[in-house]
C-alpha cells in the first residue's frame, strides 16, 4: 500500500465521516426542499443523487486508469474491495439508528440488536484477519524452508 494513496484515502474517510454525520439524518420531507445546482432549480434529493453519481463516475475513471496501465487487481484485493463496500452499507444502516433503536433486540427470542451485530462483525473481522495473516506467514515460512 502506497503512502500517498493511504494519506489521500485517509482524507477521503474524514470527509465521508463528516458527510454521514451531517447528512444521514435528512428526512424524506427534507429531500423535497428546494436547492440550486449550476443555476438550475432542483431539490435536495437531486443533490444527493448527483453525489452518489459523482462517486460512480470516478470509480469508473479509476478502473479505466488501472486497465490502461495493465494493472489487474489480485483476488485478495477484489475480495477486500467487496468486503469494504459491504461495510459501507453496514455503517450507514447502523448510523441511521437512534441509540434506542441501535441497542434494541429484534422481536424473536434469539434476535440480536444492531449493536450486537456490529460488535460481532468487528470481533469476527479481527479473527479472520488474524487467521489469514497467520496462514500466510506459515505458508511463507514453509516455502522459505523448502
Amino acid at each position: 500500500m502506497g503512502q500517498l494513496a493511504e494519506a489521500s484515502v485517509a482524507k477521503l474517510r474524514v470527509e465521508r465521516d463528516e458527510t454521514l454525520r451531517r447528512l444521514l439524518s435528512i428526512s424524506e420531507a427534507e429531500c423535497r426542499l428546494p436547492a440550486t445546482w449550476s443555476g438550475t432549480n432542483r431539490h435536495v434529493n437531486f443533490l444527493l443523487r448527483m453525489f452518489a453519481s459523482h462517486q460512480m463516475d470516478h470509480i469508473q475513471h479509476l478502473h479505466k486508469l488501472l486497465r490502461d496501465r495493465q494493472h489487474a487487481l489480485t483476488e485478495p484485493q477484489l475480495l477486500l474491495m467487496k468486503a469494504h463496500a459491504l461495510q459501507g452499507e453496514i455503517e450507514v444502516l447502523a448510523l441511521s439508528l437512534t441509540d434506542d433503536e441501535f441497542s434494541k433486540t429484534g422481536p424473536g427470542a434469539d434476535d440480536w440488536s444492531a449493536q450486537q451485530l456490529i460488535e460481532h462483525v468487528a470481533e469476527v473481522e479481527r479473527t479472520y484477519r488474524q487467521e489469514v495473516v497467520r496462514a500466510v506467514e506459515q505458508g511463507r515460512a514453509q516455502v522459505a524452508a523448502g
